[in-house]
């Protein structure tokens, strides 16, 4: 009888020591991956302004771009991020509601358009967006296209003196016509979203140019009077304001509107866009299956290693074997877990190949990593000092007293 009580205390030990080292990993998932604050806080720790900024710098970027672009698009995406991550953490927060069985419905397209494709956020970052490289860049490349050619040496002359001066001269304009630019984004937001979602088939918003064309008018109208271009550097004053006041209108005649319709964007683009929240729906939907019997899994793993200690106890009902035997199990689990998430962790720098990705990514990836493997690290050195705490708790425990239990 000695031996099969052996035996069978032997094999409980040893599940147990499985089932914890199971438990340990599902602890670490449970504890990060299924939390949206663990996802939105490593989030927040990525600077994506920087992320850009390098991403820019690389060879594929490196002549299709201009320092002045690269660096405005940098400032402008440094100033929108927090507004951005705000956005994409309320949306990672219904996508978990979902995943976790709050709510039954996803909506995905729903959710992106009231979050981070929502008409108040594209409104609301205006307020912090620098947008006058990209109109001076708009002003020349899109609203010159059809200039007559007698007056096209006018458009690279523009298109030269408001890259060098933008911040000088386009700055006010941006500033005067930021209410005309927000009334824009009000009105256009949300019929182009509305399209690209799917939910409207067609797609026709005509906006006024005037403002912006009267507004860069009054504003170039002295630099450009006191340094003209070098065909024009001879001219009386006279005529060479008339010559200013003709481009202008010519240019408010050419395009005195600017229409955002279908032929804006790519036939396949909003088909595409269907077909990626069909599958990424999909998707979610098999995860949040996943994740019912992770947490079913989970929860009858916490069942068994309390049924398997419980079994170890009413069969040996030893005080000291009872002690003796968890806190080996205990101990042996938090030490070889411990070792296993520290090794781990270094190895883990040694492998990633760190020199061939961005030096933002190196900063982040290790701190993601240990957070991830923080619950489990914790998860094992509680295991360890348990286990030490019953090792010797059964050492001290006095022979005078009973140990078997009654």
């Amino acid at each position: 009888m000695t031996v099969l009580k052996n035996v069978a205390l032997g094999f409980m030990s040893f599940f147990l020591f499985l089932s914890l080292l199971v438990f340990g990993l599902a602890f670490m998932l449970y504890s990060t991956v299924l939390k949206p604050h663990f996802l939105t806080s490593e989030i927040d720790r990525l600077d994506i302004a920087l992320l850009v900024e390098e991403s820019l710098n690389e060879e594929t970027f490196e002549q299709e771009l201009s320092e002045e672009y690269k660096t405005a698009i940098v400032d402008n995406i440094g100033k929108i991020e927090p507004r951005i991550k705000e956005q994409v953490n309320a949306a990672t927060y219904s996508i978990y509601d979902y995943l976790l069985g709050k709510k039954q419905n996803l909506e995905l397209a729903l959710t992106l358009r009231n979050t981070v494709f929502s008409k108040d956020l594209f409104v609301s970052i205006m307020d912090d967006l620098d947008m006058s490289y990209f109109i001076s860049e708009f002003t020349v490349n899109e609203l010159a296209k059809e200039i007559p050619e007698d007056m096209k040496y006018l458009v690279e002359y523009f298109d030269e003196y408001l890259v060098e001066y933008f911040d000088e001269y386009v700055d006010d304009v941006i500033i005067e016509n930021k209410s005309w630019m927000k009334e824009q984004i009000n009105i256009a937001a949300d019929p182009v979203l509305d399209y690209l979602f799917g939910k409207s088939q067609s797609l026709n918003v005509v906006i006024s140019l005037e403002p912006l064309t009267e507004s860069l008018r009054d504003t170039l109208r002295e630099p450009f009077l006191e340094l003209p271009p070098a065909e024009l550097v001879n001219l009386p004053p006279k005529m060479l304001e008339q010559v200013y006041d003709d481009f202008f209108e010519e240019l408010a005649e050419t395009m005195p509107t600017f229409k955002i319709d279908e032929s804006l964007f790519e036939p396949e683009l909003r088909a595409d866009i269907t077909e990626a929240l069909a599958e990424a729906e999909k998707v979610l939907e098999k995860i949040r299956q996943g994740i019912s019997y992770f947490k079913l899994g989970y929860i009858l793993l916490i069942v068994f290693i309390l049924l398997l200690i419980a079994g170890i106890i009413l069969i040996s009902r030893d005080v000291r074997y009872i002690t003796r035997s968890l806190g080996i199990t205990f101990l042996v689990y938090g030490a070889l877990e411990l070792v296993g998430v520290l090794v781990t962790r270094h190895f883990t720098r040694i492998f990633i190949p760190m020199s061939e990705i961005q030096q933002s990514l190196q900063v982040w990836i290790p701190q993601f990593l240990g957070n991830l493997l923080a619950p489990l690290l914790w998860f094992s050195v509680g295991m360890l000092i348990v286990g030490i705490a019953l090792i010797a708790f059964s050492i001290v425990y006095k022979r005078g007293q009973p140990s078997t239990l009654d």
